[in-house]
């Protein structure tokens, strides 16, 4: 806890109003708030946080910190970008840095999701009872918390990680982004390892080119973020990474070796050890990467080894088979190209032909949806193009993109409401093929002009079976 004279005097901002006033809490978000709260009011990407003041009041705030200098009706900290400050405030104000926390941090385009569930399972599985901040859900004691971002708000990762410590869980696996990175969310904290899953197309919407967003990631190999780096070396960006990190780091494919075969997972090399697991090979390299940051942590092998035998391999939204009746019908996160093509390809092995049904999200990345489709195409039997978040866009618009990826792939059909066209996937599919729903994943809301639409996905595929 700390007054507002203490926070303006440690940051240098200028306060107007009462000085001793205690501050326990600190948030952006103003459902975040509560009792003697410090609500930080900055623009946000359709209003100012001050025009929600009377809301925070309302919700516990009892101070601002603001980029504007305005008479209010409750004391005001002043600084010119309040978000370069958050993390650290937030810090103070929760303490989470006197906890000694045992803190891991993933990043990557795809994987970071599957990989913090893994480390949270093992780390669980060892004895050290862990919390979870991820795009999925976040984890703090028993309860599992809605997630808004793949990486919260500073504010919100010290408050989560406060009340996991009155949980008593002392370590946590967090989801690292470009866009937490670049927007200083993970400021305050400290990791002892992070890991890097890969990289390839997505968010050139915010970064102008793939190494500015590599760029973007490896802030998180930091000397003043973490102490040690773990990186799976399966694609260019991952080697350029590697050998511009100068803290010490390890790399899977380097000091470690990793292979997955009939369900079996070995990690050679530095260290040894093997286990049968019942695992996608897509998610068995996530699964690596989690377990190679902890043998660099110094847990044992043959820990870990027991350690995989009493893990849940499953993670929600990520390839999840959702039917029981025939066709198999599995949703999955996939957004960027090289998911849909993990996704397909890992599937097409297994099943005798794919339908995939594809969509892309408004407000994002839009030179990525003809190379969605395209991936989709290497192979998919069929693919059926319908909408998912269109945002601001007009969804007609996001559906021509993604066509204009299949041109010389025939096979295909344009149905814009999602759930019929899982009903129109699910009918053509022969009972020994597969349906891929690529896009929802766990999420349970679509997102329409400002408005998130209720939508359960895995709900609405297990009706369109006959499964629920």
């Amino acid at each position: 806890m700390r007054t507002t004279s203490e926070l303006a005097e440690q940051f240098s901002l200028e306060l107007t109003g009462t000085a001793t006033l205690e501050i326990s809490a600190v948030s952006i978000n103003t459902q975040h708030l509560g009792e003697n709260s410090l609500f930080i009011a900055v623009q946000g990407a359709n209003s100012h946080g001050l025009d929600h003041l009377e809301a925070a009041i309302a919700q516990g705030a009892v101070a601002v910190l603001s980029d504007k200098q305005a008479q209010l009706s409750i004391p005001s900290l002043y600084h010119p970008n309040p978000r370069e400050i958050a993390g650290l405030v937030a810090n103070e104000i929760y303490e989470t840095a006197d906890a000694n926390m045992l803190l891991y941090g993933v990043t990557g385009t795809n994987g970071k999701t599957s990989t913090v569930y893994f480390l949270r399972e093992l780390l669980d599985a060892l004895g050290q009872s862990s919390g979870l901040i991820s795009s999925a859900f976040s984890r703090v004691g028993s309860n599992s918390l809605p997630a808004d971002l793949t990486t919260p708000e500073a504010p919100r990762i010290h408050q989560l990680l406060s009340q996991m410590r009155d949980s008593q869980q002392f370590s946590a696996a967090i989801e690292a982004s470009a866009q937490g990175l670049s927007r200083h969310r993970l400021d305050g904290l400290r990791f002892r390892i992070a890991g890097f899953t890969n990289l390839s197309r997505d968010h050139l919407d915010d970064y102008q080119d793939m190494d500015h967003y590599l760029g973007a990631k490896a802030k998180l190999f930091n000397a003043d973020l973490t102490d040690k780096a773990v990186v799976f070396l399966g694609d260019e960006y991952s080697h350029s990474l590697y050998e511009s990190i100068s803290i010490p780091k390890v790399a899977i494919g380097k000091e470690y070796q990793f292979s997955f075969d009939n369900g079996i997972l070995i990690i050679s090399g530095k260290a040894e050890l093997s286990a049968k697991i019942a695992i996608s090979s897509l998610m068995a390299k996530n699964l690596a990467l989690a377990i190679v940051m902890l043998l660099e942590d110094g847990y044992a092998p043959d820990k870990l080894e027991r350690a995989l035998g009493l893990i849940d391999t499953f993670v929600p939204g990520r390839l999840q088979r959702v039917s029981i009746s025939k066709p198999a019908v599995f949703v999955d996160y996939a957004h960027t190209p090289a998911a849909v093509e993990a996704s397909a390809k890992e599937l097409s092995k297994e099943f005798d032909e794919l339908t995939i049904v594809l969509a892309a999200s408004g407000n994002r990345d839009s030179g990525k949806r003809p190379e969605m489709a395209q991936a989709a195409a290497l192979h998919a039997k069929r693919i059926i193009v319908t909408d998912q978040h269109p945002r601001d866009e007009d969804p007609a618009r996001i559906r021509s993109e993604l066509i204009s990826g299949l041109q010389g792939f025939d096979n295909f059909e344009e149905v814009a409401d999602p759930g019929a066209a899982i009903s129109r996937a699910i009918e053509l599919t022969p009972e020994s093929g597969a349906v891929l729903w690529c896009g929802p994943g766990h999420l349970k809301y679509r997102e329409i002009r400002g408005q998130k639409i209720a939508f359960d996905a895995i709900g609405i595929a297990r009706k369109a079976l006959g499964d629920d």
